[in-house]
């Protein structure tokens, strides 16, 4: 007789409770989770390469299969009722329009380049060479930001410093969500999601096409005049993009939208190709007129307009489980559609690769492009005879599919894929060098532990090193030439160094242990590393709770472990009370920053870490919060801006300079309208109780009052309980151009001097 898992669940749970109740060890019987969690391991039948489909045939005969067997399995998931809404294609075409017509009225007149900057800040980025996507981006001269409050991107002239203008103001359509900008060569890309309310699904499509990804170009050769290129749209949610010189790579994730709700019986699933194929649309400049074919509100455009099926059938890649896998696994039919676009030559048509499969992580070089994908078992499961598996073996609960991708400019091909046991945490969890590929994962079952597995060119299975950190929570890595830099954490941090340098035998050289973690580890040189995390404190529960955020600096000793002769007295210590283990890794300096609930997007947003080495300086966007104890989330006082920290190896880590954007007029005239209410003459209404005492009633009548309303309770505190009615004031990123620090927030951005800290101008952004 079956058992449904919920019910199964629960049963675990009720029998681990009890497990661990007041009841002795002798009369625990676990026998029956224990059969109940035997599984036997399942053969797989089906490799994890990709195959392509020979036809449009071809395609709707395998697609057709899956369907009808996903559909079988998954009946219960499915319910009757209305199609959703999408969004009509001639919308894109009048978007199209608007931003043509913007871009051409200019706020200034002709544009004058002048100086530079001779150092100015870049996006913090993985790779070398390969740029990731930011709201902020500097030339050197101007300043280019996405204003969410006002749906735009601005260009500010910021260099000189005597100059501080709005230069331009590009508006973005309003179904446009999360625009991340690139700069280079002369161009401005902005890449958005997007989405529709067009019925597509009343046309018969069965995939996804309410959510687009948008890729747009302008020329900024006069950036006081900038030409908008391209236009570029395609269906499915953007999900994650590089640029690597001229090319941008854009990867959108698009979900079947297969109307299951409507079949009695698999043998209703009838369909065409084109209707499960995602589409795009190209809009480029060209001055040749027979290709003018945009035209909206009777009125042409110098554009040509080409748009389509996202690629040919015969070009789409896939991985398939069989109708046995399918029932093991928890697997969502999408597509991962892969664009590249030449930013320089408009006019070259966008590459596409399409795969059927979803896409988690990327991790990307110069020449390759890395793509993962979560798979969750329920069994364990063995890979069959003529498959190429990285492993023999996989216990249940979460792997990793890996494609690899070899790339070069506009051309990109599919090289290889693997399985791997465990989930990468980010993007920093994965790493090309030599001609191998470097990857941690975390694994839940049997015990939580993280693992390294060194891949070679084909994905093939060169060393791996498991077991780190035993019952700990993966909280970062990072690799930094043959040295891999990894925290782990659950009372307190482990921070490992691991050697990679021969690839056969990589080998923990040390590990450091100290309390709270590190989310972002970013290097500072050879030997040190900066660590941004948190501080943790026991709670009243005798549970680890996240206090305030932590700036770290660790030194590697390389030359120097436990066992040496010549070690200091704190270093022996240390090594007799396991602090330290191996290579002596040093807490040079730490500082934490408030209490609970102080944070920045910085943790895990590594792209916000704006580290300027020459002047050994930090600018750190961050929401500070000082509680009146470390479990009383009763705030006493908050701040929100820039943070300038100094980090020194002779002189530690120390607060330079802070900013914020709040602007405090008023505000205090603000708490105590709001406090009015709860102010009323004192007129006791007490009654003598039975057994003696006395009862009365509030006075105000409120059965709260808030504590910032308190006549001890500072400002702040008020600002604190009210932070979201600021958010347009909280400053998102700070950009260096010479010697000027910039803080960007919605309502302006500020600007000083960072060898006096001088305030120099602000500039109001409406």
């Amino acid at each position: 007789m079956g058992i449904k898992k919920g019910y199964l669940r629960i049963l675990a749970l009720l029998l681990f409770t009890v497990g661990n109740s007041v009841f002795a060890e002798d009369i625990e019987d676990t026998q029956v989770i224990d059969e109940l969690n035997k599984s036997e391991a399942i053969q797989l039948d089906e490799g994890f390469e990709l195959q392509s489909f020979g036809s449009c045939e071809d395609f709707e005969t395998v697609m057709g299969d899956y369907m009808k067997s996903y559909w079988k399995n998954n009946q219960s998931r499915y319910y009757r009722g209305g199609p959703i809404l999408y969004m009509e294609d001639d919308m894109v075409m009048e978007s199209v329009a608007d931003v043509e017509e913007s871009a051409d009225s200019s706020l200034q007149s002709k544009a004058v380049w002048g100086a530079v900057a001779s150092d100015y800040s870049e996006t913090n980025t993985q790779v070398q060479w390969v740029d990731e996507s930011d709201i902020v981006k500097t030339d050197g001269k101007y300043i280019y930001y996405y204003n969410q409050e006002q749906t735009s991107v601005y260009i500010i002239e910021a260099f000189p410093v005597s100059e501080k203008k709005v230069i331009k103001k590009i508006q973005l359509p309003k179904n446009m969500y999360s625009p991340v900008l690139y700069l280079g060569e002369d161009r401005l890309v902005i890449v958005a999601g997007g989405y529709s309310d067009y019925n597509y699904a009343a046309k018969g499509y069965w995939v996804n096409r309410s959510s687009k990804t948008y890729a747009i170009v302008f020329d900024t050769t006069d950036v006081k005049k900038p030409k908008l290129l391209k236009l570029y749209v395609t269906d499915g949610n953007m999900t994650n993009s590089r640029k690597i010189g001229r090319y941008v790579y854009l990867i959108s994730t698009n979900y079947f939208n297969i109307p299951y709700y409507r079949f009695t019986d698999e043998s209703e699933i009838e369909f065409d190709a084109k209707d499960l194929i995602p589409r795009n649309m190209d809009i480029s400049k060209t001055s040749v007129t027979t290709k003018q074919n945009l035209t909206v509100k009777w009125k042409k455009f110098p554009y040509h307009v080409s748009g389509g099926l996202v690629a040919p059938c015969n070009e789409i890649e896939y991985i398939l489980p069989d109708e046995e896998t399918l029932k093991k696994y928890d697997i969502s039919p999408s597509y991962s559609i892969i664009s590249v676009i030449d930013t320089l030559n408009t006019g070259n048509e966008v590459e596409t690769k399409v795969i059927a499969g979803n896409t988690s992580e990327i991790y990307m070089s110069q020449t390759g492009l890395y793509m993962t994908d979560y798979i969750y078992t329920t069994n364990d499961f063995r890979c069959g005879p003529n498959m190429r598996c990285l492993l023999p073996y996989y216990s249940r609960g979460e792997n990793t599919l890996i494609h690899k991708f070899d790339v070069s400019g506009l051309q990109i091909n599919y090289a290889d894929s693997t399985i791997i046991p465990g989930n990468p945490l980010t993007q920093y969890s994965m790493d090309e060098s030599g001609g191998y590929f470097r990857i941690i994962t975390k694994k839940w079952s049997p015990e939580m532990e993280t693992g390294l597995y060194v891949l070679d060119h084909n994905l093939e299975l060169v060393w791996s090193l498991t077991g780190l950190g035993k019952t700990e929570d993966f909280k970062s890595s990072r690799f930094m030439g043959d040295k891999l830099y990894l925290v782990t954490f659950k009372q307190v941090d482990p921070f490992f160094v691991i050697d990679l340098a021969d690839v056969e035998n990589p080998k923990v050289l040390g590990e450091l242990k100290i309390p709270g973690y590190s989310t972002y580890l970013h290097p500072y040189d050879a030997t040190h590393i900066i660590g941004l995390g948190y501080d943790t404190f026991e709670n009243e529960w005798w549970g680890t709770q996240n206090g305030g955020m932590k700036l770290d600096l660790y030194k590697v000793h390389y030359d120097r472990q436990c066992g040496d002769t010549d070690l200091t007295t704190e270093e022996q210590k240390k090594c007799d009370t396991g602090d330290y283990t191996g290579i002596i890794i040093e807490q040079v300096a730490t500082k934490t920053f408030g209490d609970a609930g102080s944070y920045s997007e910085a943790l895990n947003n590594p792209r916000m870490f704006m580290w300027n080495a020459n002047k050994q300086l930090l600018f750190l966007p961050a929401t500070i919060y000082h509680n009146y104890s470390q479990t009383d989330y009763r705030r006493k006082d908050f701040f929100n801006g820039m943070l300038a920290i100094q980090i020194d190896p002779s002189t530690g880590i120390s607060e330079q300079f802070r900013v914020t954007h709040i602007d405090m007029v008023g505000i205090e005239a603000k708490r105590l309208e709001t406090c009015e209410k709860y102010t009323v003459q004192s007129t006791k209404d007490c009654h003598t109780l039975i057994g003696g005492g006395e009862y009365c009633a509030p006075s105000s009548g409120y059965r709260y009052v808030p504590s910032y309303c308190y006549a001890d309770s500072d400002i702040s505190e008020y600002i604190a309980a009210n932070s979201w009615n600021f958010r347009e004031s909280f400053i998102e990123r700070a950009v260096w151009l010479d010697d000027v620090v910039y803080g960007l927030s919605n309502a302006q951005m500020s600007s000083h001097n960072m060898n006096t800290w001088v305030s120099l101008w602000n500039l109001l952004l409406k």
